[in-house]
C-alpha cells in the first residue's frame, strides 16, 4: 500500500492482545519522523483500524466479508490486491503513524488551533471510549493519552483540509467548484422499468422485445407531450399489477373486500427520485453509463441494458438544496480527496523518516487481534 490513508478509522470491534516482553531491541516506538517519535501504542491502535479498513474493501468485492466480519470471524487469511491482510494492517498503521507526524507539523505551520469546542468534543469522545474500552486498550497497550491523540489528529486534520481546500482556503476553491463536482459524479432521475428478459443469462424473445420498446416509446412520447412522470410512473405500476393479478386469478379465490377510507398523505415533494452516483451498479452498469452519456437535464430518454428498457427523466441536482446542504462536506471532501493526498505525501518526501523494526516485528497483526 504505497499511498498514505486520508481519513483515520474509528476502531469499532474490541480487540484484545496479550504482550510478550521477549524482542531484542527497544520496541517503545514505531517510526520517527525528523524531530516527532510516535509510540507503539498508536501503531497498535492503527493496526486494529487497518484491519477494518481491509475488511471494507474486500466488501467493495464481496459483501459477505461483512457478514464474516460482524460474526467474528477472521480475515487475516485473505489478501488484498495481492498483499496479505498481515501486510496490509501493518503498512496501513504505519502510513497513519506518519501522517500522524505530517498533519501535526501543518497544523503548526498554518497557524492553526483547536478551538474550545472542539477540545471540549475531544474530551467528550476520549471519556466515552475510554469507559466502554479501557480494560481493552490497557491489555493490548493503548492508554488512555494515545487515545486522546487519535481523536485530535483527527480534529486537526480536518482543520488542516480545510484550510487548504474549503471555500476561502489557500486552494482558492468556489462553491461553484463544489457544485460542479455534484453535477458531475450525481444523477437525479426519475424512471418506468419495462423488463423483456428476466435474465441476461436468457435467450430474447425478439418480438416481446419490440413489443416492450413500442410501449416505452408510447410512454416516451407522452412525457413529451406533457403528462406527469408521477403520473406514468402510477399507471404503469397499475398496469403490472393487473397483468400480475390475471396471472394468478386461477389460483386465487374471489373474496368480498369492505371498503376503507383513507386519510390523504402527505405529498412527498420528491416521489418517484432516485439519486445515483457515477459509480453505482444498480440497476446496472449499463443504466448507470447511459444516465450519465446520453440522458440530459429536463429531457425524457429511453435507453436499455440486457434486460430492460427504461424511461429517464433527468432532472436538475442542484434544485435539490436539502441534497446539497445536508451532503456538502462528504462533496468538498470527495473533490479534494486526491490532491490533499498528494499534498501530504509531498510534506512527508521532506522529512527523514526512520521505522523499527523491532517494533513492526514484535507486534504483528495476529497479536493486535488477539488470535495468536
Amino acid at each position: 500500500m504505497n499511498k498514505l490513508l486520508r481519513k483515520a478509522l474509528v476502531i469499532l470491534t474490541i480487540f484484545a492482545v496479550v504482550l510478550s516482553m521477549a524482542g531484542c531491541g527497544d520496541t517503545s516506538w514505531i517510526v520517527k519522523v525528523d524531530d516527532v517519535t510516535v509510540n507503539a501504542g498508536m501503531y497498535i491502535y492503527y493496526q486494529g483500524a487497518g484491519y477494518t479498513a481491509g475488511v471494507y474493501e474486500l466488501s467493495e468485492e464481496d459483501s459477505t466479508y461483512y457478514y464474516y466480519y460482524l460474526f467474528g470471524y477472521s480475515l487475516l487469511d485473505e489478501t488484498i490486491n495481492g498483499q496479505s491482510m498481515s501486510d496490509y494492517m501493518s503498512d496501513y498503521a504505519v502510513d497513519m503513524c506518519k501522517q500522524y507526524v505530517v498533519i501535526s507539523k501543518l497544523f503548526d505551520e498554518l497557524g492553526l488551533e483547536l478551538t474550545e469546542t472542539e477540545l471540549a468534543n475531544i474530551e467528550t469522545s476520549v471519556a466515552n471510549t475510554w469507559e466502554s474500552y479501557s480494560e481493552t486498550y490497557e491489555a493490548a497497550g493503548i492508554s488512555e493519552d494515545t487515545v486522546r491523540k487519535v481523536a485530535e489528529i483527527t480534529m486537526m486534520e480536518e482543520d488542516v483540509f480545510n484550510a487548504y481546500y474549503e471555500v476561502g482556503g489557500l486552494n482558492g476553491t468556489t462553491e461553484d467548484d463544489i457544485k460542479d463536482y455534484l453535477e458531475d459524479n450525481y444523477a437525479r432521475i426519475k424512471y418506468i422499468t419495462f423488463e423483456f428478459s428476466e435474465s441476461a443469462d436468457d435467450a430474447i424473445d425478439e418480438d416481446y422485445k419490440a413489443e416492450m420498446l413500442e410501449v416505452a416509446n408510447s410512454y416516451l412520447e407522452r412525457a413529451e407531450a406533457g403528462e406527469s412522470m408521477d403520473d406514468l410512473i402510477a399507471e404503469y405500476a397499475e398496469v403490472l399489477a393487473a397483468a400480475e393479478a390475471e396471472e394468478s386469478e386461477d389460483e386465487e379465490t374471489e373474496e368480498e373486500v369492505e371498503e376503507v377510507e383513507v386519510e390523504d398523505e402527505e405529498v412527498d415533494e420528491y416521489a418517484n427520485e432516485y439519486i445515483y452516483s457515477i459509480d453505482a451498479t444498480s440497476p446496472s452498469e449499463k443504466f448507470i453509463n447511459y444516465v450519465f452519456t446520453v440522458c440530459n437535464v429536463g429531457e425524457y430518454t429511453v435507453i436499455q441494458d440486457d434486460t430492460c428498457f427504461y424511461l429517464v427523466e433527468r432532472l436538475d441536482i442542484l434544485e435539490r438544496d436539502d441534497l446539497y446542504e445536508a451532503n456538502r462536506d462528504s462533496y468538498l471532501a470527495a473533490l479534494f480527496d486526491e490532491d490533499y493526498t498528494t499534498l501530504i505525501n509531498e510534506k512527508l518526501a521532506t522529512y527523514e523518516v526512520e521505522v523499527n523494526e523491532n517494533s513492526i516485528k514484535r507486534y504483528t497483526a495476529e497479536r493486535a487481534l488477539g488470535m495468536d
